[in-house]
């Protein structure tokens, strides 16, 4: 199970450098591919907010059910709140953009703060936490874990990329891992 979180996230690092590259052409100004933009964004927002965080969520519930590292755990459950905001706060922003009613400068800024806090929050998890759930978490614990787990395939990453991310799909693997 936690290979399968190292490899969420290591699909939601390669659609951060994605989105990365665009928020860079805009500093440079290039002109970015809003379309390309918009869904990654709603790919952040649809499928690892609502399927990678609930598992992480129940691993953290089972660690602080025994004691382990409250504050930082406590820190990480409130982020998952504050990034499903910040993600569905960008959508609606990049959304605004395309319509002409929001400024490029507002939606950098809010990219900017948008990349730094994921990248922040994967690496908080990699380092500190899934070490720790690997050798606190019992066989059971994870069966636990397990089946809170969505049936649901990745829509990019999984066996059949869905219809509407198949550009986004082809993007991601020209860009490389």
């Amino acid at each position: 199970m936690i290979n399968k979180l190292l490899t969420e996230h290591d699909h939601i690092r390669r659609t951060l450098n994605l989105l990365e590259i665009q928020f860079l052409d805009m500093c440079r100004n290039i002109k970015p591919d809003f379309s390309m933009m918009h869904s990654i964004v709603v790919y952040i927002q649809e499928y690892p907010e609502l399927a990678h965080h609930p598992l992480e969520d129940m691993v953290y519930a089972i660690l602080l059910e025994r004691g382990e590292k409250a504050e930082l755990l406590q820190k990480l459950l409130s982020d998952h709140t504050e990034l499903e905001r910040v993600t569905r706060d960008l959508r609606e922003c990049v959304e605004s953009h395309l319509r002409g009613d929001f400024s490029e400068e507002k939606l950098k800024q809010r990219l900017s703060k948008f990349l730094i806090q994921q990248r922040q929050h994967l690496y908080t998890e990699e380092m500190e936490v899934y070490p720790l759930a690997q050798s606190t978490l019992t066989k059971e614990d994870w069966e636990k874990v397990r089946s809170v787990a969505p049936h649901g395939d990745d829509p990019v990453f999984g066996t059949r990329t869905r219809e509407d991310y198949e550009l986004l799909y082809r993007q991601i693997e020209s860009h490389g891992k």
